[in-house]
């Protein structure tokens, strides 16, 4: 059956359009969501039984939108950033009346699975996610723009971030729009002592690479959703922020350093994508640049 399921590389296939920004749909079996930009023509149509729950965006929506429901036609009050939730292994059919513009979101059923088990004492197969032909859920909308922020941007921690933002989205998902009503787990919300410090050594010996909440998660022993709720309550922020912050202090101590280092090299031996991005993160988080900074504290050393 898992081979008759509509896979969202194959959306236009059933839907006539266009991809206006192609997202990470060609890396699902690494990501556990995906995203992809579409331009859909005005139709008709029939959507076969999808793969993954399927979040839908509405950037430019419709004069009119019908959902094929209970064997009746009903009329949706589609707005922008209203969203729309298609539940997996299950058709739709709808239509709308002019060309729209929707930013999709897929969640793979193993994603859901793996954040329900980690969270709670119920096995995601017993979850039930129907269909939500229009919802006005500010917070599922502003989730899906960041996370489609941090995949297509190429900001310092995007991939770390954006991990994070997929855990975000999971959990929304099972808390609004689950049928089950769900049992947390009583768990100890403290991290180590010793898990804290291989989690510290292990940033601080590789600043200079790309550091995924994966890795993070692996290291510590922990589920990637449980992880980043102890590594907030240790170190009291998320592990995207923690990260610049050594990034950037890493930096000013590099600066402070008589060797008088390149700003660019600097920039990469921080984990930085480039010398302008060290400069406008450290310019953002000390009211200053790195080249002024350098030479203030040559003034003061010298004074």
């Amino acid at each position: 059956m898992a081979s008759s399921l509509l896979a969202p590389n194959d959306i236009l296939n059933v839907i006539p359009g266009q991809v206006i920004c192609e997202g990470t749909v060609e890396n699902t079996l690494k990501n556990r969501l995906s995203m992809r930009n579409y331009r859909f023509d005005k139709t008709e149509v029939y959507i076969p039984e999808m793969r993954d729950y399927m979040l839908v965006r509405w950037e430019s929506p419709p004069e009119n939108l019908g959902f094929f429901h209970s064997g009746k036609w009903a009329d949706q009050d589609a707005r922008t950033d209203s969203v729309t939730i298609l539940a997996r292994g299950e058709p739709t059919r709808w239509f709308w009346t002019n060309d729209i513009q929707v930013s999709h979101v897929y969640v793979s059923e193993s994603a859901i699975k793996k954040v329900a088990n980690d969270l709670f004492e119920k096995d995601v197969d017993s979850l039930n996610i129907d269909h939500r032909a229009v919802s006005q859920d500010a917070t599922l909308a502003e989730l899906m723009k960041s996370y489609e922020r941090e995949c297509l941007g190429e900001s310092l921690g995007g991939q770390l971030y954006a991990d994070t933002i997929e855990t975000q989205i999971c959990i929304h998902m099972i808390r609004e729009y689950s049928q089950c009503k769900l049992r947390e787990i009583q768990i100890d919300r403290s991290m180590p002592v010793s898990k804290q410090k291989t989690i510290e050594e292990y940033i601080a010996e590789n600043l200079d690479q790309c550091i995924s909440i994966d890795d993070l998660a692996e290291i510590s022993g922990f589920s990637n959703s449980y992880f980043i709720r102890l590594f907030r309550n240790a170190f009291g922020m998320p592990p995207h922020a923690y990260i610049l912050q050594r990034r950037l202090e890493m930096a000013k101590a590099m600066l402070e350093s008589p060797m008088d280092i390149p700003i660019k090299v600097i920039a990469m031996e921080c984990g930085f994508s480039d010398q302008s991005h060290l400069t406008r993160l450290f310019k953002n988080k000390f009211s200053t640049t790195p080249n002024r900074y350098r030479n203030k504290t040559k003034l003061t050393k010298f004074c």
